[in-house]
């Protein structure tokens, strides 16, 4: 079982008509520039609305294989070095790509190291939308080389704060459109539901994100069917 389990990882990578390698492939559209198309680098550019909605169809697809991961995770991940532990991202899709140039080029599914996400993937930045599905999609390819943790961003009471300007739901609209937009959000905050909410390192180190909600904080929708609580 073991093995059959890796097989069927290894031909998701390899496959590059699946969803998660379409969005890695649609990422890299977003991050070149295209001079004769007048695109600049981390844009869309002008594209039509039926290309957009088929991207968030993608999106919400990979995000409900990813919950059911995720929900298949323990609450505390255990994991093992060589492991690089990256803190906030805030929808910083430069960094996020800074950090694959220097700590994975040759793809994770290669790297030795394993990678351990803090929270905060979204609000403030302007490319929440994009990092998100980055990760989702590496997370559905690779499971057992990324991590993902929950932070206190990943509830629907802190990513639909205008105050983050933008915050992660305005990401989503902006890009989508008011109902394919909420579609989206919806989908992936329900896979924040279902994040781990803490790592432990070779048995050694603590890893965890510096705000977690009280559960008297959240809603009934921030909260995973089929997971025991937030800290159970």
């Amino acid at each position: 079982a073991g093995s059959s389990g890796f097989r069927r990882q290894a031909e998701a990578a390899f496959e590059m008509q699946s969803a998660p390698n379409q969005l890695l492939e649609a990422l890299r559209f977003f991050e070149m520039p295209v001079p004769d198309k007048q695109k600049p680098a981390f844009s869309w550019g002008q594209q039509p609305i039926g290309q957009m909605q088929m991207l968030a169809r993608f999106i919400e697809s990979v995000a409900r294989d990813v919950r059911k991961l995720c929900l298949a995770e323990p609450r505390c991940v255990h994991v093992r070095a060589p492991c690089y532990i990256l803190g906030d991202l805030h929808g910083n899709f430069q960094d996020l790509v800074a950090f694959e140039k220097a700590l994975w080029r040759i793809g994770p599914a290669l790297s030795p190291a394993s990678f351990l996400l803090l929270g905060d993937y979204v609000d403030r930045g302007a490319h929440s939308v994009e990092v998100v599905t980055y990760l989702l999609a590496h997370k559905l390819m690779s499971p057992g080389k990324f991590t993902l943790l929950r932070g206190n961003h990943e509830t629907r009471l802190q990513n639909c704060h205008s105050g983050y300007n933008p915050s992660f739901k305005d990401s989503c609209v902006a890009l989508f459109g008011p109902e394919v937009g909420d579609s989206v959000w919806e989908s992936v905050n329900s896979v924040f539901d279902a994040l781990p909410l803490a790592a432990v390192v070779d048995h050694a180190i603590f890893c965890v994100h510096g705000g977690i909600p009280c559960p008297a904080a959240l809603g009934r929708k921030d909260m995973a069917p089929g997971a025991a609580g937030l800290i159970a």
